[in-house]
């Protein structure tokens, strides 16, 4: 009974200490769900989807110095005025794993559609990606492009394909712009959004046309839904990628990268055609509503390929690989 006894006498001690541990528990599980809600998710979102989210690593979108929200200046209207080069990608696989945000973890993440490089999965590397095959037309772009799954109802809607667009962004000097680090990792867009977010950085329209919405409109059949996502165009100089996956690139401002981030990248757009159109739809993402548009970017080109497209089509002035959408502009613009 002595051992007993000596037990019951520091019965307080002991309780204090187990209520501190878990009280240690509590700050940290907290502080790892910090980064998102289910506040965030639309009703109905699977559950799965909903764990992952809520616990997902991920900083929110960058702020400037000034503490602005950091947004893209985008190219507008008929395409074809700046010098760019364009990968036409199709559709290759979908699965619940993000090598950026949970690397080395399958089943954590919500479900996204992926383009490019075929073997992307957990465990990428830009060595492996260039090892497997490519479904883009581009040679040399073994990159990873990907996005949220659109559901219609509880129906998964299978993309058909994306447009990568590489530019200089608008008022940065095309000669000045350097390609992607091997291995950069890149995300556009929000998917912790609980309303109408800006949509310069991700937002829906029909077809190629370039005015953005924060929901998807109702599109004809010759000009079908699509996601389109601007990625920052500035980058730190030194980092691949950071914790939060955030902070080692920013957007330009007033045609020039901030202090902070000093070398001009491509400015890396991407649309993502859907076979939506018409009205009846009932249009969510994996990672809640369709506010939550974002998508990711993984660098897997062969570095000499990247640069002789940005050397010959970029700093040269020269549009490269563009069926222009000149004639569909004018033609919303006059209805």
């Amino acid at each position: 009974m002595g051992d007993g006894d000596d037990l019951g006498r520091g019965g307080p001690a002991v309780a204090a200490a187990l209520l501190a541990v878990l009280a240690l528990i509590a700050a940290v599980a907290v502080g790892h769900g910090s980064f998102g809600s289910t506040d965030a998710l639309a009703d109905g979102a699977p559950a799965h989807d909903m764990a992952g989210h809520r616990s997902m690593p991920l900083d929110d979108p960058p702020v400037w110095a000034d503490g602005t929200v950091a947004t893209p200046t985008r190219h507008t209207g008929p395409q074809g005025g700046t010098g760019q080069f364009v990968a036409k990608c199709t559709y290759s696989h979908s699965g619940e794993v993000d090598p950026i945000v949970y690397p080395g973890e399958v089943g954590v993440s919500h479900r996204h559609d992926f383009y490019g490089s075929t073997n992307v999965d957990e465990d990428s590397t830009p060595d492996s990606m260039r090892a497997g095959g490519t479904t883009c037309d581009k040679p040399g772009d073994d990159a990873a492009y990907w996005q949220p799954t659109l559901y219609d109802g509880d129906t998964v809607v299978e993309p058909l394909l994306i447009h990568a667009y590489y530019r200089a962004a608008p008022g940065i000097d095309p000669r000045a712009v350097k390609r992607f680090p091997d291995g950069l990792m890149m995300l556009a867009g929000d998917p912790f959004a609980t309303e109408a977010p800006s949509t310069e950085s991700a937002g829906w329209t029909c077809g190629v046309r370039t005015d953005l919405l924060s929901e998807p409109p109702n599109c004809p059949v010759t000009a079908p839904l699509a996601m389109v996502l601007t990625f920052p165009d500035c980058w730190d100089g030194q980092n691949a990628d950071v914790p939060g996956h955030r902070r080692h690139m920013t957007y330009s401002r007033d045609g020039a990268c901030p202090e902070d981030h000093p070398v001009s990248v491509p400015q890396l757009t991407v649309s993502i055609k859907y076979p939506i159109s018409g009205p009846g739809h009932d249009l969510r993402l994996a990672s809640g509503s369709v506010h939550t548009a974002h998508g990711d970017f993984f660098n897997g080109w062969v570095p000499a390929a990247l640069e002789r497209e940005i050397r010959s089509c970029i700093r040269r002035g020269v549009v490269c690989d563009l069926a222009s959408n000149r004639s569909e502009e004018d033609l919303f613009q006059a209805s």
